[in-house]
């Protein structure tokens, strides 16, 4: 035994060393060449719960070394169903947020048909959290997904992410990675793409491991010996090895798999070409490609796999962007309807320009009918385009109007046939007569809770507040919408603009909602919809909870606050009847704390405040005079010594049976609210991670199994520390109204 444990550990330094050498000298770096992306046909999910903890550096270094598409999912629970994201496509970069109701499976089959509709991701890397319950059901739910036999492509590995060097050692199959190197090195890709996925800079500070590992949990490659790299067995490009498994010898399969061998060593060949001679490369390589693609066109053995034809027309796709950009040639066309005496007509608008160094002919323009396979030539005169000049010209199309109304989203294609040199290209323009318009309409937040409303003998408006919607579009967009809402019965909207005009150049639009709530308002939880119309089909939609809640907070407390990383506490906050105020960086550090009664720090607010961890002594002596310091359930890389308390977080999975109340009539379960602990618990019936935390000195009133704090009191001077390391935010979010109350007790403490 000592013999095979030394052996493990020694496999796992190596493991460690091996990929050191790797960052040392980073001899397969993309250097944004896009040929690459175009040869690499692996695609990494990576799931994550929390946008903080994304481990961009190894994601990076998987798309700029190897060209892998990269997906990151987060998911998070809502009141309703919404789904949003952001994309780098020329990087093979996409960023996918789901908002779920939790416990409801058939959203998480949503998830999984938007995700894994055309094909399943070859490895799947889970972050080191999963804090909530629909991320848990989703990881579920790929950890059981089986090999299709309908499908091509598979899930061949999945990883976890590790957090200490211990854990490495207990596995011979990590790969270890040094994100410090990793961060350093795509520095510049980092902060300049990561705020157009996620709308956030980015933010290297919470690196303080140098070297991060991922267990391979199962893998469906052959059997070797322990993997050190991610695509450790996987090819980058299996197009050659999907023609010699589905085809049989012969000549067919021959001539096939010359045609793939040539667009393979040709795009090769090309990322160690310049200029003119790379160019032709290309254009080579994807002729040998469409005409792979084309000859496999209705072959039965191709269409028994649902994901070879999406496979064959991205690649496709990819190369043809890749050939049109590396020659400099933009192809480019615009449905345009027109009416007259005989009914709608239809334009097709071509635009082709030539922006690389040498002259591009047209040959051709043809028009190829959905319904029909008779193809359509609009032009056959040859045009010669010269270098940095650009071709434009309107044709005018024939089609009866009833296949005008078709709004599939290829129901116009149009082809041109050009050539570069001596070599022929095919450019195609699918269009649809109606195009999806790309907006969105969001309840910012999707929850509100109001206060009671008085005993009068009305039964109109009592109480004035205001609903926030955002309209969300592309820069380009312009156009007039109108907005719908539905309301539950007893709450009445107010007058607000209907119909709004979105200029160009904007990418949302907010809308105030003035509402108020009268006797006639049902208890209970209550939604309340908002639509989106355009040209007069609805487009958008989405749903938010309301329910009548108390959650009175004294006038005379002053609360300042540190913004969790989701921005739940403000938006709570703006609920209650609180004063409040945000506290900058600076005011954390020069501002007179004892303006303020309570002070709250939401979950993970110290990373976007560098003098937090200098503060100890300012919080000691905030406390001391008598202040509440407030801290929510925070991640584990708190910064040592921050308070005047020792205080570690950690994680931990546990259940409503596992969580023991110590101290039955606290103050902070009694005044002024009186909470009823099963309800408060009741989203605890199934196990669920939680903040809990070692605090001393405490008095503790929720523990775990371990004596984590998940609520307690620390008395310092004639102030106090209260820690709260239940999800309560969330739970508020969900108008769980014993969370609110409290929410309210802590404030009022």
């Amino acid at each position: 035994m000592k013999t095979a444990r030394f052996y493990q550990l020694g496999l796992a330094a190596v493991a460690a060393f091996v990929a050191l050498a790797l960052f040392a000298s980073p001899a397969r770096a993309l250097d944004g060449d896009p040929a690459e992306y175009v040869l690499c046909d692996i695609n990494v999910l990576y799931v994550v719960d929390d946008i903080e903890s994304i481990d961009w550096p190894v994601l990076y270094y998987l798309n700029d070394a190897f060209g892998c598409r990269i997906d990151i999912v987060q998911l998070q629970e809502r009141g309703a169903y919404r789904a949003e994201g952001a994309s780098l496509p020329d990087q093979q970069v996409y960023y996918h947020a789901f908002y779920l109701p939790p416990e409801e499976p058939k959203f998480i089959d949503s998830v999984e048909a938007a995700l894994f509709g055309n094909r399943y991701p070859d490895i799947v890397i889970f972050s080191a959290t999963a804090g909530n319950s629909v991320s848990r059901a989703f990881r579920d739910k790929i950890r059981a997904l089986e090999p299709s036999p309908e499908r091509y492509f598979n899930i061949l590995k999945v990883y976890q992410q590790g957090g200490g060097r211990e854990a490495v050692a207990d596995s011979i199959a990590a790969v270890v990675m040094n994100g410090r190197e990793l961060a350093h090195r795509y520095e510049n890709r980092l902060r300049a793409e990561v705020p157009l996925l996620v709308g956030r800079d980015y933010r290297p500070g919470g690196l303080t491991v140098p070297l991060t590992h991922y267990v391979l949990t199962s893998s469906r490659v052959a059997d070797r010996l322990p993997d050190i790299e991610f695509l450790a067995g996987i090819p980058a490009n299996r197009l050659v090895a999907i023609i010699e498994e589905l085809l049989p010898r012969g000549p067919k399969q021959l001539t096939l798999l010359r045609q793939a061998r040539a667009f393979l060593t040709s795009l090769k060949t090309a990322e160690l070409q310049q200029g003119r001679e790379r160019v032709e490369t290309i254009i080579t390589g994807y002729r040998s490609l469409y005409d792979l693609i084309t000859a496999t066109t209705d072959d039965p053995i191709f269409d028994s796999r649902t994901d070879l034809r999406f496979y064959t027309a991205d690649l496709l796709k990819r190369t043809e962007q890749l050939a049109l950009s590396s020659a400099g040639v933009a192809w480019d066309g615009q449905v345009v309807l027109r009416d007259s005496p005989h009914g709608s007509r239809l334009k097709f608008r071509a635009a082709l320009s030539a922006d690389g160094p040498r002259q591009i002919e047209l040959t051709g323009v043809s028009f190829h009918p959905y319904w029909d396979t008779t193809v359509v030539s609009l032009d056959t005169a040859a045009h010669t385009i010269l270098p940095h000049q650009t071709f434009v010209r309107e044709y005018l199309v024939d089609i009866d109007d009833r296949y005008l109304s078709a709004r599939q989203p290829e129901s116009l294609v149009f082809t041109a046939q050009i050539n570069y040199g001596t070599l022929p290209m095919t450019v195609r323009n699918a269009l649809a007569v109606y195009q999806r318009t790309d907006l969105q309409v969001a309840f910012e937040p999707d929850f509100y809770f109001v206060p009671p409303v008085a005993n009068l003998d009305i039964d109109r408006v009592v109480s004035p507040m205001n609903l926030r919607v955002i309209i969300r579009k592309p820069l380009a967009f312009t156009g007039a919408v109108k907005l719908n809402l539905e309301t539950p019965r007893g709450l009445y909207a107010g007058a607000y603009r209907q119909e709004i005009t979105l200029d160009r150049g904007k990418t949302s639009e907010t809308v105030r909602i003035p509402f108020s709530i009268s006797k006639l308002f049902e208890l209970g939880l209550q939604r309340q919809s908002i639509s989106l119309e355009f040209e007069g089909q609805t487009i958008a939609a989405d749903t938010a909870l309301v329910r009548i809640a108390s959650c009175k907070i004294d006038d005379k407390v002053q609360i300042a606050f540190l913004p969790d990383t989701s921005g739940l506490l403000e938006d709570i906050l703006n609920m209650t009847d609180a004063t409040f105020r945000p506290l900058t960086d600076r005011g954390l550090e020069t501002a007179n704390l004892d303006a303020y009664d309570v002070i709250v720090v939401g979950s993970g607010a110290f990373r976007t405040y560098p003098s937090f961890r200098l503060m100890k002594d300012r919080l000691e002596d905030f406390m001391r005079n008598g202040g509440s310091l407030v801290i929510f359930g925070q991640p584990a890389d708190w910064p040592e010594g921050a308070l005047p308390v020792s205080f570690v977080p950690g994680v931990e999975l546990v259940d409503k049976t596992e969580i023991t109340n110590r101290i039955l009539r606290a103050n902070l379960l009694t005044m002024p609210y009186e909470i009823v602990e099963t309800n408060l618990m009741s989203s605890f019936y199934k196990r669920r991670d939680v903040a809990s935390a070692a605090i001393a000195p405490a008095e503790k009133v929720y523990v775990t199994p371990t004596g984590g704090a998940l609520l307690s009191v620390s008395r310092i001077g004639d102030g106090q520390l209260i820690y709260c390391g239940l999800p309560l935010l969330d739970m508020v979010s969900k108008l769980d109204i014993d969370a609110i109350h409290l929410l309210a007790n802590i404030l009022n403490y």
